[in-house]
């Protein structure tokens, strides 16, 4: 798994432009969310496209405005090493065994239907030392925005849970550009995982599962510095928001 890392993490300027799209996803949340029940938003896009930095700094930018939140981050269930790499095929194992979906489903996901509130203590995976020693608690109310961030996100075991879907998208060469600039002294092997697993696996979810057919919200996350949106949709209404085909262009694609 490649490491989670983005230069912009005390950029006020980055922050800054990022604002907008902040104030634009809040005021969706506040026209779609039940006051009865949590609201889920997942943060998803390729490998390297920013999707940790932009979770954390939507949590601020909520947190700042006395909003109650709670980030769920994939890479926080990753199964155990033996089970990822269990297979020849290293992309299907990236997509299909790295995270334990049915762990995020029924101990998070799944009780926020029918619970006003709880908390509950899960012993995760570290994923660095492929032990279970890491502790963590998740807390949920009524009031909760719930931010979901990682890879793979609005697959079908995921998709039903999220109340709204945000991708981040970069080129598939912006995301190997980037694990160069992260770390310069990445290996030729590291490196050939992009061409032979992450973005293998990514060509393969991205087709069975579109983000112009899945995600309420497409950001050009290319410039980090200054992202914009370039797909937004209305919510239609009793209607799944994975089952809309169409998208409302909202913002002029920067030139």
């Amino acid at each position: 798994m490649p490491e989670r890392k983005q230069p912009d993490s005390v950029n006020p300027a980055a922050r800054n432009k990022r604002l907008p799209i902040f104030e634009r996803i809040l005021d969706d949340i506040k026209k779609r969310k039940r006051t009865d029940k949590a609201f889920v938003v997942g943060i998803n896009g390729i490998d390297g496209a920013g999707k940790t930095k932009f979770a954390e700094s939507f949590e601020e930018f909520l947190i700042a405005r006395n909003y109650k939140t709670q980030m769920i981050s994939i890479d926080d269930f990753h199964n155990p090493q033996a089970y990822r790499y269990a297979g020849d095929n290293q992309a299907d194992n990236y997509y299909h065994k790295s995270f334990n979906i049915d762990l995020v489903v029924e101990k998070l996901l799944l009780p926020l239907r029918p619970k006003n509130a709880f908390t509950i203590k899960l012993t995760q995976l570290d994923w660095h030392t492929d032990k279970y020693e890491i502790e963590k608690i998740y807390s949920f109310s009524q009031k909760t925005i719930v931010i979901l961030e990682g890879v793979f996100l609005f697959r079908k075991e995921l998709s039903p849970y999220i109340d709204y879907k945000i991708f981040l998208e970069i080129p598939f060469e912006e995301s190997k550009r980037r694990a160069l600039s992260r770390d310069a002294t990445i290996s030729k092997s590291e490196l050939r995982k992009y061409d032979e697993k992450y973005l293998p696996a990514q060509r393969k979810y991205l087709a069975e599962f579109p983000p112009s057919e899945t995600a309420d919200m497409i950001i050009d996350n290319t410039n980090w510095e200054s992202p914009y949106i370039t797909s937004a949709r209305p919510k239609l209404v009793n209607k799944p928001t994975d089952k809309i085909k169409h998208f409302i262009p909202k913002y002029p694609v920067a030139p």
